[in-house]
Formats: C-alpha cells, structure tokens, sequence
C-alpha cells in the first residue's frame, strides 16, 4: 500500500501547474467539440481539479522545487536524477519485455548493471558513454502497444494528467517495483523518503518548462492536455516524433482561461504547434514512484 500511495504522490509533481486561474473555469465553457476532440469528455470535472493541483503547486510544491534549485549544486541534483531512474530500471525492463522489445530490454539491463556497479548506485551514469541510451516505459505504453484505447482523459489532484488505461498501467507498474515488495526495517521510512526526493527532484526539472508555457499565454487547461496527448503518443512509438522527452510527467504552462467559448477553441487548435515548435511538449508520462522522463 505504501508503493501505492509513493506512486500517486510522485506522478503529482510530474505535472504541477504553477497557476490558479483555471479555478474559475467550468465545464459551461468548453465547446462540446473541444472535448471530444481530445476525448476529454469530463472536462468540467477536469478543469475543477485541475484548478485544486494548481493551488496545491502554487502553495508548496513550486516554492519547495525553487528552494531546491537555489541551495543544491546542478552536478548534485544530476546525481540524485540518475540515482531515482536506476532505481526505475526494473520498471522499465519488465515492460520492455512484456512489449517484446528484447533490444530495449538488454539495454536496461546493461544500463542497470554498469550505473548500479561503476556508477555508484546510479548516482552516476557511465553506460550512456558506453553508447546505452536511457529510454523510459511504462504499463500504460505496455497496454497501448497490445492495442488497448486511452479511454478519456482524466486530470486528477496529486496525480496529474493520465487517462483510464494510463492510470491503471501505473498501478501495475507499482508491483513491478521491487522496493514495493521489499520488507526491511525502515522500509516505509526509505519508500517515503524516495518518494518526496523525487517529487522534488521533478518538480525542480519542470521549472523552466512550465515558466515558458506560463510565457506563450492561452489556456493552461488544454495546455497540458495537448503536450499530454502528443507527448504520450511519442513515448508509446518510442519517441519516434518530434517532441522532446522530459518529465515521467512528467510533468508546463498557462494563460488565463477565457469565458468565451469561441476563444477556447480557437487556443485549442493553435497550442499544439506551439508546444512542439518551441520543443516544449512534455512527457507526462508518469509517474511511479521516481522519475520517468526527465531532461538533464
């Protein structure tokens, strides 16, 4: 239960929004078309939630993350980044397997022995040099590459953006993790301690990002929502599109939303090209109880 709760906990600083005016908005006024075109079919209940984890941000998690970044040295912070996605690698080697991606697999592998060996516990990353790109998965790409739908998409306080499928990938992904499992003394203590160093940690990763989206203007919302939905997609094909890999939500940005319908939709269809233009999308992929997809 412990995993469970690290888990939930983390995938909310993977997406922390830095701003409270979504608050406002109702499902009065999404355009039914804007919703089902991005198959958010909940967008009333969405956009009040997603309001609730911006105050949450706006009141602890950005204050903490800038506080982090001021007193910790940028090699420092690397280090603890490359120590969370070690910890990760069994996550991202069972499902490596389950998509029968053997090549990928074996990387993992690789990765994990020569950063846990040589680089002391994965503080350190030496297999990158060694030509082992770091790669990120998940049970909610798993599923999608047997074919299962998303389903709609779902914005949930201290979890962030995910969709049914996505969400229940990640609590499969919690009885892949062998600290969810593992019986020690302190062991609550030391899943925790995981837990709230790496929300920091991603939340820290996501500063600049998010500042930038709060920088582009339009409606935080739908935002998301598109880097969301063209950031899952890449990471399902293996990044084989042109969005750029960060943050196991992942994971930014925002502009007041507006209560003219007609101006909804149309940031709506001109966010996309925005985010991806800038290279700004970002992979809220998710979650687990360290970081999936982090940029250095």
């Amino acid at each position: 239960m412990g995993g469970l709760v690290s888990v939930l906990a983390l995938t909310a600083c993977l997406a922390v929004p830095t701003m409270a005016s979504a608050q406002e908005a109702t499902a009065s006024e999404a355009a039914p078309s804007q919703a089902a075109a991005s198959n958010d079919p909940w967008i009333g209940f969405n956009r009040g939630m997603f309001g609730v984890h911006q105050a949450v941000d706006g009141a602890v998690l950005e204050p903490v993350a800038r506080g982090y970044r001021a007193v910790t040295p940028g090699p420092l912070r690397a280090g603890v980044l490359n120590f969370l996605r070690n910890l990760k690698s069994p996550v991202v080697f069972a499902n490596d397997v389950l998509q029968g991606e053997v090549g990928r697999a074996g990387t993992t592998a690789g990765r994990f022995a020569i950063n846990t060996t040589i680089g002391i516990g994965g503080i350190f990353d030496p297999a990158e040099s060694m030509g082992l790109e770091r790669h990120d998965e998940d049970f909610g790409q798993t599923l999608a590459v047997w074919g299962v739908p998303a389903g709609p998409y779902l914005f949930i306080p201290l979890m962030g953006p995910t969709t049914l499928r996505d969400g229940a990938g990640r609590i499969v992904d919690t009885a892949f993790d062998p600290l969810t499992w593992a019986n020690f003394d302190e062991g609550d203590d030391v899943r925790t301690a995981r837990t709230i160093i790496a929300g920091v940690a991603q939340r820290e990763v996501l500063i600049d990002q998010i500042d930038s989206f709060e920088a582009q203007g339009g409606d935080l919302y739908v935002t998301y929502r598109s880097a969301f939905e063209v950031a899952r997609e890449a990471a399902i094909r293996n990044g084989r599109a042109d969005v750029q890999d960060l943050p196991d939500f992942d994971e930014i940005d925002e502009e007041p939303a507006t209560n003219t319908p007609g101006a909804a939709a149309e940031a709506n269809e001109t966010q996309p090209d925005q985010i991806q233009s800038a290279e700004n999308s970002v992979v809220f992929t998710e979650a687990l109880s360290l970081p999936t997809s982090l940029q250095d």
